[in-house]
Formats: structure tokens, sequence, C-alpha cells
């Protein structure tokens, strides 16, 4: 199963219209395309984006109801079917040859957004780790990788510096979406190979120069130094610029690409990149939530970027649930900030219903859990280094549960 494969059941649009790698998000914006599949034409070359930008894509790449999705991701082990096979790729010169966007006017530079560093070598998958980062052009040769500490990626690298090594990696462009969602899920050190293959039935890779890479539109080879750069200032989920940073300088060895390849871009803070940051929180939300009291659903909302707000629906048997639910879903997800917690009878996808629940379940004097002091996430621009107050509502019916009963 390859980007390929996924194509075929996602209804994309093509545009043949040829842009500039710095009209992107413009053009998306004009067409109104921000939550739709599409290939766009930057410069000549073919960039695909949005073929995991809503739930429900998601959802029918694994081939679940959209109202299952917590449950089965929470269930899911993390071993699987990984299959070698042979590679298909040309080697293109430098990085000239990729339609690397510049997505807004303050931008550092142009960036791949949609790189998964992987690192590991021989034939365990269970040496390997892939996860997103995102990527300045530095020149033909050269990038600036955002790593964040005390992530795999970051360890790993710090690791190899220590021994006077630099880290061998390969960047992953467009594999099939169901990995991209693993590579953004955080799981355990050398079980995202694992886990992929859990969610994709198979998992497909091949070796790109002693790294095995799943199966991809472009894959770079290249090595994380110990050299320093200024990275940023770039947008993050929020919308908002994130600050400039030191981060480490990647030297590209290789880059390989299939036969007229589709590269890939994740707009920032689009709907993809919400997505893919936000709802591998929802498992671990559902599985914390079960372990103090009946959880029915998770769901992180659009109005928080799918990050910093959720709602959980529980099967409420005492009045201590609600509240034991926020607790377990902040402990679960350190940077949720607001978290309401709802019955059965509440639809958790209509921001109108749960809105009903908190107008008809909630009493602020006494459902309303406040959290001062806390660490939050350090995207929300309105925390102070990090610090942050944490909100939680429990918007469940309290003592008689008739008289909640909704007639109309």
């Amino acid at each position: 199963m390859n980007f390929r494969n996924a194509m075929k059941k996602a209804d994309y649009r093509i545009f043949r219209e040829e842009i500039a790698h710095d009209d992107v998000v413009r053009f998306i914006s004009e067409n109104r395309i921000e939550r739709i599949p599409a290939v766009l034409n930057v410069e000549g070359k073919r960039v695909a984006t949005n073929f995991i930008s809503t739930r429900e894509l998601l959802c029918k790449y694994l081939g679940i109801s959209v109202d299952n999705l917590a449950k089965f991701l929470a269930d899911v082990n993390k071993t699987g079917s990984i299959e070698e096979i042979k590679s298909d790729y040309i080697e293109l010169p430098n990085l000239k040859e990729l339609p690397v966007p510049k997505y807004f006017e303050g931008d550092a530079g142009r960036y791949i957004t949609a790189g998964i560093i992987v690192t590991g070598t021989g034939n365990d998958h269970r040496s390997y780790n892939a996860s997103f980062h995102r990527l300045l052009v530095l020149d033909n040769r050269r990038m600036a990788a955002r790593l964040v500490p005390p992530r795999h990626t970051y360890l790993r690298w710090k690791n190899a510096i220590e021994k006077g090594e630099d880290l061998e990696i390969a960047i992953s462009i467009a594999p099939h979406p169901i990995f991209m969602f693993a590579s953004a899920t955080r799981v355990g050190d050398g079980e995202e190979y694992g886990y992929a293959a859990s969610l994709m039935g198979r998992l497909e890779v091949a070796d790109v120069d002693g790294i095995m890479v799943p199966d991809s539109e472009v894959v770079i080879r290249g090595r994380i130094t110990e050299k320093m750069v200024k990275e940023g200032p770039f947008i993050d989920i929020t919308g908002t610029y994130d600050r400039v940073r030191e981060a480490p300088v990647i030297e590209v060895d290789a880059i390989y690409a299939k036969e007229d390849f589709y590269f890939y871009s994740i707009t920032p803070a689009g709907y993809e990149h919400q997505i893919l940051m936000g709802i591998p929180h929802e498992p671990e939300i559902y599985r914390a939530v079960s372990r103090v009291c009946r959880v029915k659903n998770v769901v992180m909302t659009a109005g928080g970027r799918h990050y910093l707000h959720a709602v959980v629906q529980i099967e409420k048997i005492t009045d201590g649930d609600g509240k034991n639910a926020i607790l377990a879903a902040f402990s679960a997800h350190p940077s949720l900030k607001h978290v309401i917690v709802v019955d059965c009878d509440i639809d958790i996808y209509s921001t109108e219903d749960v809105e009903y629940a908190i107008a008809t379940r909630f009493q602020a004097d006494r459902d309303l859990l406040l959290i001062t002091n806390i660490r939050g996430s350090s995207l929300d621009p309105s925390a102070r280094d990090n610090i942050t107050a944490k909100l939680g509502i429990d918007a469940t019916f309290k003592g008689d549960r008739e008289k909640y009963r909704r007639i109309y």
C-alpha cells in the first residue's frame, strides 16, 4: 500500500493551472479546498495536499466508521506484517528539483512540511523511528530540522553527536496517509513501523542506502549534523508564528523519487496539520478515561485546533465520574487546555449539542474544575513560559436522571 493506492479512495481534484511556490496558500483558499484532497501544479511539478484533512478521510482509509475512531485506535496493537519490496526510484540532483512551497510571507524560507524523518538501520523494524519534522531549505544540499526535546529523533541525534557522529536519516515524503498518521502518533521508540503495519494491514518498505523506508513518492537520504543555524519564524498549529530557535543542519547525500512523482504539502495550521497533530491524542485520552469511568467516545474539537480542546463522552454511573474523566483527560494530553465531559445522549460532533449540555447540566459553582499554574502547550500564545490555567466542565446530569431526559 502506498500513496497512489490511497489516492484511489479519495475524491480528489486536479488543478492544471500553474502556480508559484509562494502562491500555494492563496490558491487553496481562493478555490475553497482547505479540506478537499487536491493535486496542484506548482511550477510544473505535482503537489498533493489534504489527503488526510478530515477524520472522514482517515476513517475511509482505515475502513471504519467515524464514531468508532477513538475506540478503534485505543485498541490497536503495535505489531503487524512488514514486507520488503524493491524500490523503483530515480535520483534527483538536488533539492531544487522539489517544488517546496514558501507558505506565508513572514516565513524564514521554503519549508518541507510533510517530511517524515526515519532513523534506524538493518532489517529489524523495531530499531526504526519515524516522526514529522518541519524542514527549512537552506540551499540545494542543506536543510534545518526542527527537533523537539526530549522526543525520540532528538534523543537519537543527541546520542550520535555525543559519540562524535552524524545521525543517518531518510526523509519519507508522500507515503500512504495511514503511515503519515502513524508517524504523527506518539508511540514508544521503535514502535512506529509495527503500529503503521497494524493500521494498514501490511507495511511495505524498501532499502534506500541502508535504511528501510516506507514506500514513498520521494526519499531524501542524509545526515543530521552537529552544525546549528537559526530556524524560523514559521506558522504553527494555532496560526500564529512560532519563535526562532537554533536547529541542527541536515546534509543531503542523495534524493530519490518515483517517475513523475507527487510531492506532498501540509499547509501549516490547516486542517490536515490539525488532524495529524490532534487526533492521535484521542485514543490516549480514551484509554486514560476508561481507567476511571465508562468512556464512550472522545473528540478533539475544531475550535481548539484539534489540539487544545476535547469533548469526552461517558456513561455516567456516579456524580464523581465527570470530574474524574476531566482529570484523566488532562493527564493523558499535557497540552490539553479545556475539556468538556458530556453524557451518552449528547452528540459530541455537534457544537450545538455540546453547548446544550453546558446550558442544561452545568453549574459553574459546582461543576467547574480549574487548575492554575500548570504546564501547558508551548504553542498557546496566551501562556507565559508554557505555564497556563486549565478548565474542565462537567456537563453531565446530576442526581435524578429523569429530569434531564430530552423530550424534544
